[in-house]
């Protein structure tokens, strides 16, 4: 290879490298907080992915996916993954499957198997991160425009979703390829992907070849027209960068704050899938109820306070308060069952109240035995009725704090005796 080659290809790199890596900065595509898992089958996608990020970032693990289907090539892609992992001295997770491509519904019952383990690495505070790329997309595009008339479900693959995080989503196939070839990485081809038996394959060696050959610039096109749909309908990535607050309250439990839930439904579904004791898949029809019945509340909150528990698939539940989405497990409704005897059993020993109590907490209750605060609550707290109905019978006066105003928060800020579970030594 000439010098002036050599060049070339090193520059090439370097940009592809700062490309990805300002994508994923901008998006927020890595969590402080979550261990990364990259998804790698041994192919040119997963092998470039899991050598960029590596570049950047040592502290992550592999996932491999023997399906079983061709025994010889299935032996040979684990032992690439094996030894690209010793390289990068990096774990890798290995899962065998025993499936067969002559099954009607093999990508489908492959699919599963992989969701299945993602699932449990989600669960256990990993993103995982899959090669996905534009070319992928434009695919996924392509076949849901002749199965949906719903706009939502022609935008393509998204870049995050549940925990599945895209990082290549900015970068072709071609593109993915040069840097490969560039790099010199080693990498197996699946033989399987020429085979038109499958709907992608069919499509993209009948349709999207002749598609890129006849309109270069359609990639190009494509992003740009839905990245601007998305917007318009806010469903871009970008839109879920706004008010949210997701914080670990008192329980474990996920606490979401916001003026406008419905931006991040993601989100939402990530945390129930991960208190979930179901392995069920698809929990979207629950998820559009719960995001109604929060534009009910910021319609009329003074009609409708609060709403819970609302009861979702695998033992979770959900309680809405003004801007405030709770998600609880079953562990997690175990401590508000024994935080609520304990609150009152505290308040009812206290020879005097102080004059403002508070939670910092999700119960965000305000006790105010002076009656300062200009509202009292005529309702009962979802998680803590004991504690409720014991104020209510000795004539307390409390109430949520969502429901304060500025003035009644600013007060409490001032004065407030924090009630928490610190205070109650739990």
């Amino acid at each position: 290879m000439s010098e002036l080659r050599h060049k070339k290809h090193h520059l090439f790199c370097l940009n592809f490298k700062e490309h990805v890596r300002g994508f994923i900065r901008e998006h927020e595509l890595i969590h402080p907080d979550k261990k990364i898992v990259i998804s790698i089958s041994g192919g040119v996608d997963s092998v470039a992915l899991a050598d960029v990020l590596g570049s950047f970032n040592q502290d992550f693990e592999l996932i491999h996916f023997n399906h079983g289907t061709r025994p010889l090539e299935n032996k040979k892609e684990e032992e690439l993954v094996t030894k690209l992992a010793d390289q990068l001295e990096v774990k890798v997770n290995i899962f065998h499957f025993n499936l067969s491509l002559d099954e009607k519904n093999f990508e489908e019952k492959a699919r599963a198997e992989r969701k299945k383990i993602y699932s449990d690495f989600i669960k256990r505070g990993y993103w995982v991160y899959t090669a996905h790329h534009i070319d992928d997309s434009f695919e996924w595009t392509l076949m849901q425009s002749f199965k949906q008339s719903q706009v939502k479900s022609t935008l393509g693959i998204p870049l995050f979703n549940r925990g599945i995080v895209r990082p290549f989503m900015c970068v072709s196939k071609k593109q993915i390829l040069r840097y490969a070839r560039a790099k010199k990485l080693s990498w197996l081809e699946d033989m399987s992907n020429h085979s038109d038996k499958f709907e992608r394959n069919a499509l993209r060696l009948s349709v999207t070849h002749q598609i890129h050959a006849k309109y270069p610039q359609a990639l190009k096109h494509y992003v740009s027209r839905h990245n601007q749909l998305a917007m318009m309908n806010n469903l871009h990535h970008k839109c879920r960068q706004c008010d949210l607050s997701v914080i670990q309250e008192a329980s474990g439990g996920a606490l979401f704050v916001s003026e406008d839930l419905s931006l991040y439904k993601n989100e939402i579904k990530d945390a129930i899938h991960r208190f979930s004791k179901s392995a069920r898949g698809e929990i979207d029809q629950e998820v559009n109820k719960l995001l109604s019945a929060h534009v009910e509340i910021m319609k009329n909150p003074a009609a409708f306070p609060f709403k819970g528990p609302l009861n979702l698939s695998g033992g979770v539940s959900a309680y809405l308060m003004r801007t405030h989405l709770l998600i609880l497990g079953e562990k997690h409704r175990d401590f508000y069952q024994d935080f609520d005897l304990k609150l009152r059993d505290y308040i009812s020993k206290k020879a005097q109240i102080p004059e403002l109590s508070a939670s910092l907490s999700f119960p965000l209750l305000a006790i105010d035995p002076r009656k300062k605060l200009k509202k009292s609550s005529k309702f009962m707290h979802p998680l803590l009725p004991v504690t409720c109905e014991w104020l209510k019978n000795h004539g307390i006066s409390y109430t949520f704090t969502p429901l304060l105003s500025a003035r009644d928060r600013q007060m409490l800020a001032k004065a407030a005796l924090i009630l928490d579970s610190s205070v109650l030594g739990l």
